[in-house]
């Protein structure tokens, strides 16, 4: 009861003098916002980070070179047989039964055809990987049927994937082709028959992006994939097309380190002989580790500077509270005076302390959280109005629990600090003299 009856005063004196509690507040208020936005902003942007890279990277490893030689001297730039071949590359996939796929891609040039109502239709013909598919996927959600698969790939077929945008365009609105053959004029190939194996859908922002390019939504050119060593088949690739493959872990249960040991042992095994360069597998996780780890050694040194105006607002609590006890002289004489002992007025004062600033740190929440709603809306505004990464990223909230205890325990032991000096003061005033003052 003695604590609550502390605790009914301070919130009595509170009351009793509004604005200049507010006011008081301010610095506390302003403080744990500043840490709550920035922490919630440091979560929300970790968070972010890990879900669109492990959308967009997070099953795929790539290949660089290493020099091997530690003679200066004997330095040597990369030479055609350094590279691995595409030989090496369908071994790989073979060796593994298909739990590491080579992500590849060509673009072989533009198609053309005519529809039912002899309006011609253009598409980018892609040569794609099964890989190259599946690591790209949230771009390409698949409607019907499926995409050219490994098999299809193996046998060179002429399978293809349209978007729903051109089967719409070719074969009318509502209709699912797949089955159906159609015939592209490839640019630099001929004519080529293909038969239609899937139907993806296209995003609004492939759209977007295509008007802001400058062209009209009936006259988007969208990709249909066909297998990749179908369209190394009909047109001659550049040389330097597979040097740096990529390779996307297609079975779940492989760790990204497992898959790296697994293909770097593969071509160790085939660079054994190589007197300088050999290929070097890495993981794209590596990269997101080190900058999930800067963004959160930024949100710690953002929030600890943020904390450090915690201190101002802590000193202005405690100006207050010797004004506060300047005023209230004669009661603390007449509490005195009536047996109350030093370590009842310390003990009062240093709780109305300790509650205007958790007050303050509450109400610093609360401005805290809104700031991140407001980052929350408009950074998926800004996402949404940019076509390229519209699909890929979503910004969530991320509030940290631990962040707004800790908020709340500082504010308080800012409180019981700053108060520490008032209260002793006033449990040190005479009696008698307190009750004389005017």
């Amino acid at each position: 009861m003695y604590f609550l009856e502390n605790v009914r005063l301070a919130l009595s004196a509170l009351k009793a003098n509004k604005l200049r509690s507010i006011l008081t507040m301010l610095g506390i208020i302003i403080g744990i916002c500043s840490v709550i936005t920035i922490t919630t902003i440091g979560n929300s942007l970790k968070d972010t980070f890990e879900t669109a890279f492990n959308t967009m990277m997070g099953r795929i490893v790539y290949t660089t070179y290493d020099y091997e030689d530690e003679d200066p001297s004997k330095y040597r730039r990369l030479s055609e047989e350094d590279y691995v071949t595409s030989k090496m590359i369908d071994e790989l996939e073979k060796r593994f039964d298909g739990k590491y796929l080579p992500a590849l891609n060509y673009n072989i040039g533009t198609g053309s055809l005519k529809n039912a109502a002899e309006k011609e239709l253009t598409v980018d013909v892609y040569g794609a990987s099964e890989g190259f598919i599946k690591s790209n996927g949230p771009l390409y959600k698949m409607k019907y049927g499926r995409t050219p698969n490994t098999a299809d790939n193996n046998g060179m077929k002429h399978t293809i994937a349209i978007s729903t945008y051109f089967s719409d365009k070719y074969f009318g609105k509502g209709k699912n082709p797949l089955g159906e053959d159609i015939e592209l004029f490839i640019d630099g190939v001929g004519k080529i028959h293909f038969t239609i194996i899937g139907v993806y859908e296209l995003s609004d922002a492939f759209f977007r992006k295509a008007s802001q390019s400058g062209g009209k939504k009936d006259e988007v050119i969208t990709p249909v994939f066909i297998p990749y060593r179908t369209s190394t088949r009909l047109k001659t690739p550049p040389k330097n097309i597979d040097r740096f493959p990529e390779f996307y872990i297609n079975d779940k249960r492989i760790s990204s380190e497992k898959a790296v040991a697994e293909i770097q042992k593969f071509f160790d095994d085939k660079y054994k002989n190589a007197d300088f360069w050999k290929p070097l597998i890495y993981d794209y996780s590596d990269y997101a580790n080190e900058t999930v780890m800067y963004i959160n050694i930024l949100t710690i040194v953002l929030a600890v500077i943020a904390a450090i105006s915690l201190i101002v607002g802590g000193i202005g609590v405690m100006n207050i509270m010797m004004v506060s006890i300047t005023e209230r002289t004669r009661e603390i004489g007449v509490r005195k005076a009536m047996g109350a002992k030093n370590r009842d007025i310390k003990f009062q004062f240093l709780i109305e302390s300790a509650i205007l600033c958790l007050v303050g740190g509450g109400i610093g929440i609360l401005f805290g959280l809104l700031n991140g709603v407001i980052v929350e809306t408009v950074g998926n505004m800004l996402i949404k109005s940019n076509p390229e990464y519209a699909a890929l990223i979503t910004i969530d909230i991320r509030v940290s629990v631990t962040a707004i205890i800790a908020a709340l325990a500082f504010s308080m032991v800012i409180g019981l600090f700053f108060g520490i000096y008032p209260a002793g003061k006033a449990a040190k005033l005479d009696p008698i003299e307190a009750l004389r003052y005017e």
